[in-house]
């Protein structure tokens, strides 16, 4: 029988910092399970991706078949179990392509969880796993995302009662379980997480089995997605400009280089 978890998000949800314990402790952890991450599985989540946008039935087709063709690339006989690992797997982030929240997701995971059977029989388990977050942080995380690396215009106050629903999680979730029974779906806030032993990692370790000395010995690596002080309203700005998209997402590269830079320095001068 193959156990699988699928931790398919949410964005801004301490995703990075699972993906970052995993990726850093590869070789710990292999003897275990078997952890792969977005690089290894993209055309699944390019295909999840585009599904968010269009939501049409053709491209829900794209994601069972690009799941089933990267879960037939995995050995059926090997006995540890497997974790797919990547926030993408829900769609997009919410403020991205006009998608306003997850109402992808339940439909991407019942594909995901098709072809989890597709391959390995009615006998595998298929256990997913979400993380959210409080709805202010997680708008603040969000909006600061989307400055960074798209071009909207709304301010901070707007953003949140523009995408309002994409902070429910307790209703995304309640679908996707719905949408994947008998399969068992897990939820945690990251402010619960953020205090376990290995942080947004502590529940995949666990249902992976890995033994209490291998987590004893993780390298968290350093923290995820950290953000520069002062950079919401100079990146708004630059969005309301004129200049070409290539341009400004030039600026924003060097600007937010720079700021960390300084912000390494700072830490430097005040830890030597």
């Amino acid at each position: 029988m193959t156990s699988l978890i699928i931790h398919a998000g949410f964005h801004k949800t301490g995703t990075t910092s699972v993906q970052t314990m995993a990726a850093r402790n590869a070789k710990l952890l292999a003897p275990h399970a078997r952890i792969y991450l977005r690089d290894d599985f993209r055309a699944v989540t390019d295909a999840a991706r585009a599904y968010s946008v269009s939501q049409r039935a053709d491209a829900l087709d794209a994601v069972f078949n690009a799941a089933l063709a990267f879960l037939r690339k995995l050995d059926g006989n090997d006995p540890r179990p497997i974790a797919l690992l990547s926030e993408d797997l829900s769609g997009h982030l919410p403020g991205r392509h006009n998608i306003r929240c997850y109402s992808a997701a339940p439909a991407l995971m019942a594909q995901l969880a098709a072809a989890c059977v597709e391959r390995f029989g009615e006998t595998t388990q298929v256990t997913f796993h979400f993380s959210t977050r409080l709805p202010e942080p997680w708008f603040r995380s969000a909006y600061w995302q989307i400055l960074r690396s798209a071009r909207r215009v709304e301010g901070p106050e707007e953003f949140a009662k523009l995408f309002k629903q994409a902070a429910d999680f307790d209703a995304v979730t309640q679908a996707v379980a719905e949408a994947v029974d008998p399969f068992p779906v897990h939820v945690a806030t990251l402010e619960d997480l953020s205090g376990m032993p290995q942080g947004p990692m502590t529940p995949i370790l666990d249902w992976l089995n890995i033994p209490d000395d291998v987590c004893a010995r993780l390298d968290p690596g350093p923290s995820a997605n950290s953000k520069p002080q002062g950079l919401d309203d100079v990146f708004l700005a630059l969005n309301k400009t004129g200049l070409p998209d290539g341009k400004v997402a030039s600026l924003k590269k060097t600007i937010l280089r720079m700021a960390r830079r300084i912000e390494a320095k700072r830490e430097d001068e005040r830890t030597g």
